[in-house]
């Protein structure tokens, strides 16, 4: 499983003023290449001591992946080391599509006409809803299938925003100070942020088809394809999902699999897997893992999953706010 380096990352972010539009529209500078190890990565603020004012900062990442251009990216995780400087209890983000940082294998750094034209608000490239913990704890965001698409181009680049209101668009009422920070400290324990990812060569063609011109092989979008008329047992009948577990100091994401089809589905009395072969229930005793995308009147909150011994779902709830 290649692990690729950003080739570009640092942030951008305005300074106090009065109106929350301009604080999360016009950009007043631009950081790059950090080496810190308490960098703040996302915030979205506001503060009273000298009327109200507004202010937000957004980090933006730019990965080289011409050497794996036109083979199928799956299993695509964005990897980087939070810290204990994020706000109390941690944060939700947004892991969102960017052109900022230029084009090419080398990019370009960030300026302060990035920060906010740049971002593709629509379109988000996280499997679930991305969390940061105020814990000193390696962090690992599965991406999607639109984030795997556009890594198979040859370069994969994206901004994280705080997700409440940067990207919702939703003015604080009230003071608030939400910051999540990453260590970017690599003589230490920090490091560059990273991707994880399986990458498939299928060669040039299938079936005298140009591989690049292909979208789906018998409706299945090739994004997603590991291999073709390959079939391998230890895996038939059983999907795999990522739950977080930011509680506790717990690492922050596990995978685990279960025989529910499509895995988002769980439900209680479900059983989770740390295996593909469904052998060696999750857990012993009950733990308490967040799931992303959890019910739907949850709306952004993660999901809070409990498992007994057994492995089985005993409850599921919105996560407190």
């Amino acid at each position: 499983m290649p692990n690729v380096n950003a080739t570009k990352y640092g942030k951008v972010g305005s300074t106090l003023v009065s109106s929350w539009t301009t604080a999360r529209e016009t950009g007043n500078f631009a950081n790059n290449q950090e080496t810190g190890a308490n960098v703040t990565t996302v915030l979205a603020q506001r503060g009273s001591k000298n009327g109200i004012n507004y202010r937000v900062t957004r980090s933006f990442l730019a990965f080289d992946l011409s050497a794996y251009a036109g083979q199928t990216i799956s299993n695509l995780t964005l990897n980087f080391r939070q810290t204990n400087g994020t706000v109390a209890g941690g944060l939700v983000i947004a892991i969102l599509k960017s052109t900022a940082q230029g084009s090419g294998s080398t990019f370009s750094d960030l300026t302060t006409s990035d920060f906010f034209t740049t971002i593709d608000f629509s379109t988000e490239y996280a499997t679930w809803i991305p969390f940061m913990s105020s814990a000193n704890t390696n962090n690992v965001q599965p991406l999607n299938s639109a984030a795997m698409v556009d890594a198979s181009s040859g370069s994969l680049r994206l901004a994280l925003v705080q997700a409440q209101n940067d990207a919702n668009d939703l003015q604080p009422s009230s003071d608030q100070t939400e910051n999540g920070n990453w260590n970017l400290d690599t003589s230490s324990s920090g490091f560059i942020p990273f991707l994880a990812f399986t990458a498939t060569n299928w060669g040039e063609k299938v079936n005298s088809v140009p591989i690049t011109t292909i979208e789906k092989v018998n409706g299945v979008p090739r994004s997603t394809i590991e291999s073709i008329n390959r079939f391998d047992s230890t895996v038939a009948g059983s999907y795999f999902f990522w739950l977080g577990s930011f509680y506790n100091g717990q690492t922050p994401f596990v995978q685990v699999w279960t025989s529910v089809n499509p895995p988002s589905a769980v439900d209680v009395d479900d059983v989770l897997y740390t295996d593909a072969t469904l052998n060696t229930p999750i857990g012993a005793g009950t733990e308490q893992l967040v799931g992303l995308y959890g019910p739907d009147d949850c709306g952004s909150i993660p999901t809070v999953i409990s498992t007994n011994s057994d492995g089985e779902i005993t409850s599921m709830g919105c996560a407190p706010v």
